[in-house]
């Protein structure tokens, strides 16, 4: 039996305008197991909200880190 949770996390990203924003916004969001998905550019952060069956957190980063920018996390809570 698989036990399945839905986690948030948040990355502190080097994102820095709205370009940078939309870039993240729109390949992270068909990751594979994302739920979620909200980019904060003032903030440069982005929330995810993912299904840890299907993904996790360093796949999530490395998706972030090919597309040029870095992230780590600052914030990990199960939330399902």
């Amino acid at each position: 039996m698989i036990i399945l949770a839905i986690v948030q996390v948040v990355f502190a990203t080097s994102i820095h305008c709205a370009n940078c924003g939309k870039k993240v916004q729109e390949n992270i969001a068909f990751e594979k197991g994302v739920k979620d998905l909200k980019v904060d550019v003032s903030g440069k952060t982005v929330t995810v909200v993912f299904n840890d069956s299907k993904t996790d957190t360093l796949k999530l980063k490395k998706a972030i880190n090919k597309l040029g920018y870095t992230a780590d996390v600052v914030e990990y809570k199960v939330i399902k």
